[in-house]
């Protein structure tokens, strides 16, 4: 029996010790990785998009941020070292597209490489500039034009280095490097954090509590503003969420479904969970008999874990 319990415990430790190595993110079914390299996660449509390339850390890179709102564009993004995922709604549901950011990251003016650009080492793309030689074997053994986007240069000079952009990576040329890892992929994802959203806050590690690297689970408290109330009267929900060591779960998104009738529902989507971990949203109650009883549904999401709580409050005179 003893020796039975060391296997298991043998077992058990090499489980957790390979969730912990780099092949990680692909390993887990789960909707949710912990990626310890970074100390940061990736889940639900995110985790999806990430592992639907042949070699994510090639393409990729480590994520370098959790999931954030952006400021500018209100949608939820994450920066990875190469790339940035932006989450899109389409009519469809919500959709990962990976950001164009050597569109935007390219400057026109730079300095063209002193190589020839025509020949049977190069070729030509309807963007009106050509990859040739190593950039050209590289570009076609990783299936460019669906990772990397068309050319939107020839190769140029940065820095004393030969690099060409397309529409989502630079590549360049490092030829003191051993033959065959001379082309290299720029940090895209990295170099647009540093140059546009530069928050130290967003890179902080987030590990998880406990060893097996499993996400918090959501624990989800609603409260009234009041108890007994008229109607057409003002009525504010509050909702907290809190991980199971009671810390406030920041960026966890809510919706509440308020039944008033048996058959009617109003739903709402409320903003993100604050650093306190609280949401909440002000309304006014409808016309509906006195004694009723307004049940309140809370239902939130937190890197693809999810958790909800109740409340409820009457319809007084």
């Amino acid at each position: 029996m003893r020796k039975l319990i060391r296997l298991l415990v043998i077992v058990i430790v090499s489980a957790l010790l390979g969730a912990s190595s780099s092949g990680a993110v692909r390993a887990q079914e789960s909707d949710s990785v912990y990626v310890p390299e970074t100390g940061h996660w990736i889940w639900g449509e995110f985790l999806r998009t990430y592992n639907s390339v042949s070699d994510p850390l090639l393409y990729f890179g480590y994520p370098i941020t959790d999931d954030f709102t952006d400021p500018i564009s209100k949608s939820r993004v994450q920066y990875f070292e190469k790339a940035r995922f932006d989450l899109v709604e389409t009519p469809s549901g919500p959709v990962v597209r990976v950001a164009p950011l050597g569109e935007l990251l390219h400057e026109a003016g730079n300095p063209l490489a002193n190589i020839p650009r025509e020949g049977p080492a190069c070729k030509a793309y309807q963007t009106g500039f050509t990859v040739c030689y190593a950039f050209l074997q590289y570009y076609e053994a990783h299936a460019g034009e669906t990772h990397f986007g068309m050319p939107l240069s020839n190769v140029e000079v940065e820095d004393g280095r030969y690099v060409q952009y397309f529409t989502r990576a630079r590549m360049e040329w490092w030829p003191d490097r051993a033959a065959g890892e001379r082309v290299v992929l720029t940090d895209l994802g990295k170099l647009y954090f540093d140059r546009v959203v530069a928050d130290p806050e967003l890179l902080k590690s987030n590990p998880p509590p406990n060893l097996s690297g499993s996400l918090m689970t959501p624990r989800v408290r609603v409260f009234t503003q009041k108890s007994l109330i008229g109607v057409e009267e003002s009525q504010s929900v509050f909702v907290v969420v809190q991980d199971q060591y009671a810390r406030p779960i920041e960026g966890a998104q809510v919706g509440v479904t308020l039944s008033f009738m048996p058959d009617t529902r109003e739903f709402y989507r409320l903003p993100e969970t604050n650093e306190h971990g609280i949401s909440q949203f002000t309304f006014t109650t409808p016309q509906i008999p006195v004694k009723s009883v307004v049940k309140v549904l809370a239902d939130i999401t937190f890197r693809g874990q999810h958790g909800s709580g109740r409340s409820w409050f009457r319809i007084w005179w």
